[in-house]
């Protein structure tokens, strides 16, 4: 599949194995990842690449910035719960100058939960002026789950900004203490909480797509509603 026009794309349903972002284009994709995925981005390309995750195992999916002067932000959202076990894995590539990739990833665990992320980030040689960061945070919402993330940064070149960080925490006792000071009980503010850590990753569809976001928001509330 080439995209050859500025646009927002839910490409989970597509077949074709290979994404190919045009040159001078910008676009928004989501993908629930029901198949595994190559994405590439050509010359003066942006891509701002959105996912939800959950009940899969064995996921993966690969970023090449082939081209100079390429944008790429990802925004992943994992979600884990009752013995699940998500197994993913993240290529990303960069063989160009001037070129940027900037990734958050936010994993949210509840109940024996079980997430397995992989994070390979190769930089070749010989470019110029590259930046690259990854910032992962997860969330723990019960008293047995379980984490494995391997960062692995593969940089062959000089000129390059690079860094990753992870965070673990449980929800805010603070916050959750002033919503319940608010009438809101324990169950609901929690929800409310976990809902606003959804909506900052996904804020920007709201703008793209608004009923795809709220589409988006409901089904992924409901599902932690659910437990």
């Amino acid at each position: 599949m080439i995209i050859k026009e500025n646009w927002f794309y839910d490409i989970s349903d597509i077949l074709d194995l290979e994404i190919v972002i045009s040159k001078w284009i910008t676009v928004w994709i989501y993908d629930s990842w029901i198949n595994n995925k190559k994405i590439f981005l050509e010359e003066n390309s942006f891509l701002d690449f959105f996912s939800f995750l959950e009940n899969k195992d064995n996921h993966k999916i690969e970023f090449f910035q082939n081209e100079n002067n390429s944008i790429l932000n990802v925004k992943y959202l994992l979600f884990s719960k009752n013995d699940e076990v998500i197994k993913s894995k993240i290529y990303s590539k960069i063989s160009s100058s001037y070129s940027k990739s900037d990734v958050k990833i936010l994993s949210l665990i509840w109940n024996k939960g079980n997430i397995d992320l992989d994070w390979v980030i190769e930089i070749d040689s010989g470019f110029e002026k590259i930046i690259w960061h990854l910032k992962e945070e997860n969330l723990f919402l019960s008293e047995t789950w379980k984490m494995k993330w391997i960062p692995t940064l593969l940089v062959r070149s000089d000129d390059v900004e690079a860094s990753h960080s992870c965070k673990i925490e449980k929800i805010s006792e603070k916050n959750l203490f002033y919503l319940k000071s608010r009438w809101i009980d324990e169950k609901d503010a929690h929800i409310l909480l976990l809902e606003a850590n959804v909506k900052s990753i996904f804020s920007c569809l709201s703008m793209i797509d608004n009923i795809f976001y709220e589409s988006l928001i409901n089904k992924i509330v409901y599902s932690i509603k659910e437990n």
